[in-house]
């Protein structure tokens, strides 16, 4: 079994929020499930959660009353049709969108109490809120996720920038989004890229794209997981390119 300290927790992240960062979440879990491993998705959007509808699931108990109540993270842990287990949170609870920073604390320590998991990925929130921040700097690895637009670049960048001014963090993967091809995503990561490499003085690590498919907004209106109803499908191999070169650890951990 895995102990906490050899679980790869990993973040996923954006500047900007309608990126499809939870789509890349979950079945980003879903495909290193299918590959065997234990992987664990967290909800971290502690005010706006929506992994639940995303997958259909009315969770009875969520990190809502972990915060208030006296539960540990593990009690709420439930399993998805995905493969991977999930911890739920809430959505419309301005108190848990305002969390003071003793709760955020008492919820990471309990994350690194979680122990039998090979991956545990944290879903934020979008942009620099502190709560956003707090869960990125657990992770010992922070995904960006972007797509095409002008607008998810530039708050792409403003997250890589304060979490290396404030924080030091000069790690980062990057994920193209919604892509037409391959060389649109390379080309889309090649912007920020030079960029971080100009201003910054580092590099972002491409971790590759999920290309268009029209199968995805039925899926999703369907609350299916597209990996797994359509795993011979492009979407599908993009995210298995993507697993690969996560869990191969190429890339600089903090």
């Amino acid at each position: 079994m895995k102990t906490a300290q050899e679980t790869l927790i990993v973040s996923l992240t954006s500047g900007k929020g309608g990126v499809g960062k939870t789509f890349i979440s979950t079945n980003l879990a879903a495909t290193l499930a299918r590959q065997g491993r234990k992987v664990l998705v967290v909800d971290c959007d502690l005010g706006l959660a929506n992994i639940d509808i995303m997958l259909g699931i009315n969770p009875v108990r969520t990190l809502k009353d972990v915060v208030f109540g006296d539960l540990h993270l593990r009690d709420v842990i439930m399993p998805t049709s995905g493969g991977f287990d999930l911890i739920p949170a809430s959505s419309g609870i301005r108190e848990m969108a305002q969390l003071l920073f003793e709760k955020i604390q008492t919820i990471k320590e309990m994350m690194l109490e979680l122990d039998g998991y090979d991956v545990i990925l944290l879903d934020t929130g979008a942009g620099i809120a502190e709560v956003v921040l707090q869960f990125n700097l657990l992770a010992r690895y922070n995904i960006v996720v972007i797509n095409r637009e002008l607008t998810s670049l530039t708050d792409a960048y403003a997250m890589v920038k304060v979490m290396y001014q404030v924080f030091g963090r000069q790690s980062f993967g990057i994920i193209t989004n919604n892509v037409a091809t391959s060389r649109e995503g390379a080309s889309i990561f090649k912007n920020i890229d030079t960029i971080s490499r100009r201003f910054l003085g580092f590099p972002l690590t491409w971790l590759g794209n999920v290309r268009q498919d029209d199968m995805i907004p039925q899926s999703i209106l369907r609350q299916e997981i597209p990996v797994c109803k359509f795993p011979r499908s492009r979407v599908a191999v993009d995210f298995i390119a993507v697993g690969k070169t996560l869990i191969a650890g190429k890339y600089p951990v903090v």
